[in-house]
């Protein structure tokens, strides 16, 4: 199958339907490239098959006609059995992904370098090792059959009741949200920088209200030490993240799932970057400072950033 310009062979209310397993900043980078493609065909209906826990990534996006969920259960893959798309487009390339796509009924498309890609209809060119996310999808588009000579600018909606909760806990006052935490070591700060980093955001008049994952509360803990009258939250909702960044005058935090949500909300960012690549992964269309210390490979394979890494994300 040709996949160039697919798009406008497809009906103008076809049924499209995107694979983005994984992370958070995975699906929320997936919210740009989708409001172009919305912008230019209106009418076609968009799925996002997504892992459970990132649902509410699209949570209120207009742009998203449908969230499907993916357990590791074989009666999802029933479910998807009976359900038919125009165009199953897969941006993850993994064997689970690859899976979902083959139960699914609709023209498979994978990017070239998908291992099996012979089980897809078509491939898309493989895109620049050095873009962005967000580039790499929209040129995938791109080659599709989108035509967007801007950056979109990523989308997570304004939840009122989540907004006023965060306010509420604030106060109204000037704050800035730090996210010591990160899922790699790697990719992590230590937390007596961290503090010291408080310190000067307190000392300019910002309450400093620290985040945190699951598992994360020690290092939280650690931070808050630092400094006196600092708020803890703790196993807030992507929703509720998301309100309590959008109102904060400043973001900071190492590369992570919560730093795109900034991005998503517009709020300024300082990132602090460890082992994982920059260009990739950066705050996307945003104000933002990326903080990295240059060492001798970026990204780095695991072998050498469980060891070496973390010192060098320390001095900077």
């Amino acid at each position: 199958m040709k996949t160039k310009q697919l798009f406008h062979r497809l009906p103008g209310t076809a049924r499209i339907l995107f694979i983005r397993l994984r992370s958070m900043g995975d699906c929320l980078l997936l919210t740009g490239p989708v409001r172009a493609l919305k912008a230019q065909f209106p009418k076609f209906r968009i799925t996002i098959l997504v892992e459970p826990q990132f649902a509410d990534c699209f949570d209120a996006n207009p742009d998203v006609d449908e969230v499907l969920t993916a357990p590791h259960k074989l009666s999802f893959a029933s479910r998807l059995l009976v359900r038919r798309f125009d165009a199953i487009v897969n941006l993850h390339g993994g064997p689970t992904s690859l899976l979902y796509s083959c139960l699914a009924w609709g023209k498979r498309v994978g990017v070239e370098h998908y291992k099996v890609a012979a089980l897809y209809h078509g491939v898309v060119p493989r895109p620049a090792p050095d873009a962005h996310t967000v580039e790499s999808t929209m040129a995938l588009m791109g080659w599709l059959g989108l035509e967007s000579d801007e950056p979109p600018k990523l989308r997570y909606e304004l939840h009122p009741k989540e907004a006023a909760r965060m306010q509420q806990k604030l106060r109204g006052r000037p704050y800035a949200v730090i996210h010591p935490g990160a899922v790699l070591e790697t990719k992590r700060w230590s937390a007596p920088q961290y503090g010291e980093l408080a310190r000067r955001l307190a000392a300019r008049g910002f309450t400093i209200v620290l985040t945190a994952g699951a598992g994360e509360q020690a290092w939280v803990s650690e931070t808050a030490r630092e400094v006196e009258g600092t708020v803890i939250l703790l196993g807030l909702s992507i929703p509720e993240l998301a309100e309590l960044i959008r109102g904060a005058r400043l973001y900071i935090g190492n590369d992570s799932g919560p730093m795109h949500l900034a991005a998503a909300v517009g709020t300024p960012i300082i990132a602090i970057w460890g082992s994982s690549d920059s260009r990739r992964w950066r705050p996307w269309n945003v104000e933002h400072r990326v903080v990295q210390n240059p060492f001798e490979c970026n990204p780095c394979p695991a072998s050498v950033a469980s060891s070496r890494i973390p010192r060098f994300v320390s001095n900077q």
